[in-house]
């Protein structure tokens, strides 16, 4: 019964300390000086200053390099693979030629 009672004194005394919160009074004018502030405050660039017209067009030509020699490499390689260099390796790791091999 004292757990009740206890219960019951608690629920009162927190329903009497909500009788208590007063009313807070705002200024009028709050809502407009945040917005001023707001609308003053300059806004962060999102753009990098240290990536120039000029670093990007050197960036450009470089990359553009790269990708050319790239190209220019891969068509002009003179490695062909041909049959001997499949037997060799075959002979190299021991493979047997089969009949029914998945190649012929």
């Amino acid at each position: 019964m004292e757990n009740k009672e206890h219960i019951k004194k608690k629920v009162e005394d927190t329903f009497n300390v909500l009788e208590d919160i007063n009313k807070v009074e705002v200024n009028p004018f709050l809502k407009h000086k945040i917005l001023q502030k707001l609308n003053n405050v300059e806004e962060k660039k999102i753009a990098i200053n240290w990536f120039t017209p000029q670093l990007q067009l050197a960036a450009f030509v470089i990359v553009l390099l790269m990708n050319t020699s790239a190209i220019y490499y891969a068509f002009n390689s003179t490695e062909v693979t041909t049959t001997s260099d499949i037997n060799s390796f075959a002979q190299e790791y021991s493979l047997q030629e089969t009949s029914n091999s998945l190649l012929n």
